[in-house]
């Protein structure tokens, strides 16, 4: 009597993109987004439906083999989903699949993939993501150092032709980014390349008004249980005393208006620490010359 399970769709290993590149150890980039293409056939920036019933078929068939029967294939199927489907939405997002898929080491490019199809905004935890990645000592800026490793994975994403060790180059490439001319990218700034959210970058419109070290000190009166974490009801006061503070003599609508921008950015949930940092304080001095000149003199000393 025949087995009433059924077989997993047959693969063509000849056609599947899957099996030509998952041999190697790792993909490059330009294989990732072909890898990435092949499956996302309607270019919505999601695996869903068809597309990643595909993909699983055919990543179930790579890592287990042929001889795979339907329970099998839905245990196999459950357990990669679960690994790697971060908001439980039963479709796949470039930067989830990245988990599983072996890459060589560009932070950007699943973004990447996921912000040009339909257009696509990154969202204001995205962004976040990608600036806390780069910016390795938090110190609220990237210097030239920081700013190289950002700049490559840029240029490899937009396949732009260039000599990623040529340091002229990259420092054309980050006068072009530091619009201030301060000798350091700030998340402004770099927001400003970026389709964000705009929510996010109206929420960045205020970061200059107060400092870090101002922040910091704030921050610690109102975080008296040491979670790391204000609330959204907490924040409107925290805004009026940090006007207080810095002598910034913000309004009362203006601070409901900058607190409505907070809010309206972190869902109305309990805002942590570094987030909030980033988004409303500066760690560079406005008027800051010897920085400058610190900054500068450290970025011509690796140029040379």
């Amino acid at each position: 009597m025949e087995s009433s399970k059924k077989r997993p769709m047959a693969l063509n290993r000849k056609s599947s993109i899957l099996c030509q590149l998952y041999e190697k150890k790792h993909f490059t980039s330009k294989e990732f987004r072909r890898l990435w293409d092949f499956y996302d056939k309607d270019g919505s920036g999601f695996l869903e439906y068809s597309e990643l019933e595909r993909f699983l078929r055919d990543l179930t068939e790579v890592t287990l083999g042929e001889d795979v029967d339907e329970a099998e294939y839905e245990k196999f199927k459950a357990k990669i989903m679960g690994l790697i489907d971060d908001n439980q939405n039963g479709k796949l997002e470039a930067k989830e699949l990245s988990k599983i898929i072996p890459t060589e080491e560009n932070f950007l490019l699943a973004y990447s993939i996921q912000s040009q199809n339909l257009g696509a905004q990154l969202s204001s935890q995205d962004f976040l993501e990608i600036w806390c990645h780069y910016d390795k000592d938090c110190s609220g800026y990237l210097d030239f150092t920081e700013a190289k490793d950002f700049m490559k994975d840029m240029l490899k994403v937009n396949s732009v032709k260039v000599d990623l060790n040529n340091v002229t180059y990259l420092d054309t490439f980050f006068k072009t980014f530091d619009t201030d001319d301060n000798g350091v990218i700030e998340i402004d700034e770099m927001a400003a390349i970026f389709p964000v959210e705009e929510r996010f970058t109206n929420a960045l419109k205020q970061r200059k008004r107060f400092t870090k070290e101002e922040f910091d000190r704030l921050f610690d009166t109102y975080d008296t249980n040491k979670s790391g974490m204000v609330t959204a009801k907490q924040l409107p006061k925290m805004i009026s005393d940090l006007s207080k503070i810095s002598k910034s003599n913000l309004s009362e609508k203006q601070v409901a208006e900058i607190s409505g921008r907070l809010i309206q950015m972190f869902a109305n949930k309990d805002i942590p620490r570094t987030e909030l940092s980033l988004v409303i304080s500066s760690n560079t001095p406005q008027h800051g010359v010897q920085f400058k000149r610190e900054m500068n003199e450290k970025r011509q000393s690796l140029l040379s």
